[in-house]
């Protein structure tokens, strides 16, 4: 028996109107997971930008003793030059770090009063030629034993513990919209049970006259799609909400130095809604062709 599409459309409406509690309980669920995952997906991908970007400003911090002498800031100046894990080397005297910690601390004159440019140490700012942090560690460690060094600086456990987090915290919104997936398939499921149940004296009639599985499965399956779409179409709505939200109130916002630095382009927001469709018409085939296919074994 042929599959007309009149037939398929006809019966999918009638479907969805007939079980309207059910299915707007799905499509909101769905709605709502897949939201949450593009949330998830687009904050995750402005922390690894905004973390390519720390990556790529990376320095290695070597404070000399206010007492170290020419000869032992020139040999530190000779080590880094000879090194080839060594960029770019800038070295800030004592005037310029006076003058650099005015500018740093320019809203706190009377601090700056209390301070001279003897007060404080010799640099040097190193940019090294790896972005990796275990490299740059032992470049700093080698240099620490050299005489007139004070203090060699690098922010890497910092960087590393900020990584463990944001990846912990990026896991549990992942599980999380996991579950709520799942939930969203059961939730199909249930839907198009209780559809096919409805109607299964009119089925049992269709396969009585020789009507194939697919020609009776097809009207639910592609209900199960359209709950998943609707749900992805809410959620991209969404997605394009939270953008415009988080740009306006972090990103556009200097009072949030941390936040406005995760920030994603608009590749990366359509890649997301991709995702969002791509999912939700997975979720719909899936809890439909499940729920359909255990009826037809009856």
């Amino acid at each position: 028996m042929a599959v007309r599409l009149d037939y398929v459309l006809k019966e999918t409406g009638s479907n969805l109107a007939r079980n309207f509690t059910l299915t707007f309980a799905a499509i909101l669920t769905v709605a709502v997971s897949l939201a949450l995952v593009a949330a998830s997906f687009l904050i995750g991908q402005g922390i690894n930008n905004s973390f390519l970007g720390l990556r790529s400003d990376v320095q290695l911090f070597i404070y000399m003793n206010p007492g170290a002498t020419a000869d032992q800031i020139q040999s530190v100046k000779k080590e880094l030059d000879r090194s080839a894990q060594v960029k770019e080397v800038d070295f800030y005297d004592q005037e310029r770090s006076f003058e650099e910690f005015k500018r740093l601390f320019k809203e706190q004159p009377d601090l700056v009063a209390t301070i001279t440019p003897a007060d404080l140490p010799q640099s040097f700012r190193i940019k090294p030629t790896s972005s990796d942090a275990d490299v740059v560690s032992a470049l700093g460690d080698s240099l620490k034993s050299k005489e007139g060094v004070l203090r060699v600086e690098y922010a890497a456990e910092y960087a590393r513990q900020v990584q463990r987090s944001v990846r912990t915290l990026n896991t549990w919104v992942l599980i999380v919209g996991a579950v709520l997936i799942g939930a969203s398939v059961l939730l199909i499921f249930n839907t198009i049970r209780t559809a096919v149940f409805a109607r299964r004296r009119e089925i049992e009639v269709m396969r009585l006259v020789g009507a194939s599985n697919w020609f009776i499965r097809l009207p639910f399956v592609v209900e199960g799609l359209v709950h998943g779409l609707l749900g992805a179409l809410l959620a991209a709505l969404g997605a394009w909400g939270f953008d415009a939200l988080w740009k306006r109130n972090f990103v556009n916002q200097v009072a949030f130095e941390l936040l406005n630095q995760i920030r994603w382009d608009s590749g990366q927001l359509w890649q997301a809604i991709a995702i969002i469709f791509a999912v939700g018409a997975l979720t719909g085939a899936v809890g439909s062709g499940i729920a359909v296919s255990r009826f037809l074994r009856i």
